[in-house]
């Protein structure tokens, strides 16, 4: 499970989403990581004021040589995950992020956060919010359900 950080997990204000801290609690014990375009001061910033715990794998746009539309982040998160791109799901919440994960391989739930499903179209599911997920960890994975 791969989430973006901002927009997805934390708000504009600083704060979680809502549903976003019960979705980081389901993947305690999984592979897991958050790719965001912020640099890493910034990321570290918006998760200790959302209160979500920072995980082991945390790609910024100061790991990558380029950002999102670009698969980089994507690709150094399922690389440090260990894992394989078809094994591997993104939450994203903006059109460059789907593309980003698209491009890396990756399935997108697409969060849309009152915009219309077409805004996402490249995207493989949609959601309305993180509210309407559930995650639950199987040995070393997820399951996805909505």
């Amino acid at each position: 499970m791969i989430f973006d950080l901002y927009g997805t997990l934390v708000d504009g204000s600083g704060r979680a989403t809502p549903g976003a801290l019960e979705r980081v609690a389901e993947c305690r014990g999984a592979k897991w990581a958050i790719v965001t375009s912020a640099t890493q001061q910034l990321a570290r910033y918006l998760l200790a004021s959302a209160g979500i715990v920072v995980p082991e794998v945390l790609i910024t746009g100061d790991d990558v040589a380029r950002n999102k539309p670009a698969p980089d982040g994507y690709t150094t998160a399922v690389e440090k995950l260990g894992v394989i791109c078809k094994r591997a799901l993104a939450i994203e919440d903006t059109q460059s992020g789907i593309a980003s994960a698209r491009a890396a391989g990756l399935d997108v739930i697409a969060v849309l956060y009152g915009r219309r499903a077409s805004f996402a179209a490249s995207a493989t599911f949609t959601v309305a919010d993180l509210t309407k997920l559930r995650l639950r960890r199987r040995e070393d994975a997820v399951d996805v359900t909505f």
